[in-house]
C-alpha cells in the first residue's frame, strides 16, 4: 500500500501497476506486483522484496510456464511517528532481474555476505519434461542499490520424470549451500556447497524384455565446492560443481 497507492487491491493483497519492460526499460507494461519478503532495518527504515509479473487485460497474471518472475527492491523509511504505522518510499529498483519460472522468482533468503555486507539469496529453478533444476542468484543490497553477484550457481537438478526403461543415464544430484568466512580474509565471504547423489547408466550389453527396468551402473555424484568473490561475482575457487545441467 505504501508502495503503490491506489494501485493496491486489498481483496488480492497485490498491486495492478505499469512497471518498465526488462528488455528495454523504456517502454512500460502492466504488471502484477505482489510482496514476496522484507526485512526491517536496525534504524528503522526498511527494505521490501517483491515479484512482478505480467497482467491480462483483466488485471490478472498471465504467466506461462517458462516465464519468469522480475525482481523488484523498494527501500522504505517510517514517516510520520512510529505509532503511525506508515511508510513511504526512498528508492524503487523495479523489474532488475529475471528469474525462475511460472511468474514467481523463487524462494528469498536474507544473508550476510560478509561484515555489513547484506545480500539477498534467490532459490530459483524450473521443471520441463520430466527435467528438473535448480539454481542461486546472490545479491548485494544496501545504500538504495541492489547489485548482482551471480545469477546461476547450480544447486540441484534430476531427470527422474523423464527416467524410463531405455533412458541411458537417470539422475539426481542436490547441493546443500551456506558462507563461511574467506579464505584470504576478503571482504566477502565464500560460498560453500556440500552435493550428494548419484547417476545410474544402463549396464551395457545388458539385453531386457520390453518395459523391464534395465540393471544399472551407479556413479556418485557427490563432491564439494568452494566458491569466492573475486571483485565482480561468485566464481569457483575449489573443486568441482557435479550438477549436470538440463
Amino acid at each position: 500500500r505504501a508502495v503503490f497507492g491506489k494501485a493496491y487491491r486489498d481483496d488480492s493483497d497485490d498491486a495492478l501497476a505499469d512497471l518498465p519492460d526488462p528488455d528495454n526499460h523504456v517502454d512500460k507494461l502492466s504488471y502484477v506486483v505482489s510482496a514476496v519478503s522484507h526485512k526491517l532495518l536496525p534504524d528503522g527504515s526498511a527494505i521490501l522484496v517483491a515479484n512482478a509479473e505480467t497482467a491480462n487485460t483483466e488485471g490478472t497474471a498471465e504467466s506461462a510456464h517458462a516465464s519468469p518472475g522480475l525482481l523488484n527492491v523498494f527501500f522504505l523509511a517510517p514517516k510520520g511517528t512510529p505509532e503511525d504505522g506508515q511508510w513511504q518510499v526512498v528508492k524503487r529498483l523495479e523489474n532488475i532481474a529475471a528469474l525462475g519460472s511460472s511468474g514467481q522468482l523463487g524462494e528469498v533468503h536474507w544473508v550476510m555476505l560478509g561484515a555489513n555486507k547484506p545480500g539477498l539469496a534467490i532459490r530459483y529453478g524450473y521443471t520441463g519434461q520430466g527435467y528438473t533444476i535448480t539454481q542461486l542468484a546472490l545479491f548485494e543490497i544496501g545504500d538504495g542499490k541492489v547489485t548482482s553477484l551471480d545469477g546461476a550457481i547450480d544447486l540441484y537438478s534430476d531427470n527422474m520424470g523423464a527416467c524410463g526403461p531405455e533412458t541411458d543415464e537417470c539422475w539426481m544430484v542436490k547441493g546443500n549451500w551456506r558462507f563461511a568466512p574467506a579464505r584470504n580474509g576478503a571482504a566477502y565471504d565464500d560460498l560453500l556447497i556440500d552435493f550428494k547423489g548419484a547417476s545410474e547408466k544402463i549396464k551395457p550389453g545388458v539385453k531386457v524384455k520390453p518395459d523391464e527396468d534395465p540393471p544399472r551402473i551407479a556413479t556418485p555424484l557427490n563432491g564439494h565446492a568452494r566458491y569466492g568473490f573475486d571483485g565482480k561475482g561468485y566464481k569457483l575457487l575449489e573443486g568441482k560443481n557435479p550438477v549436470p545441467g538440463v
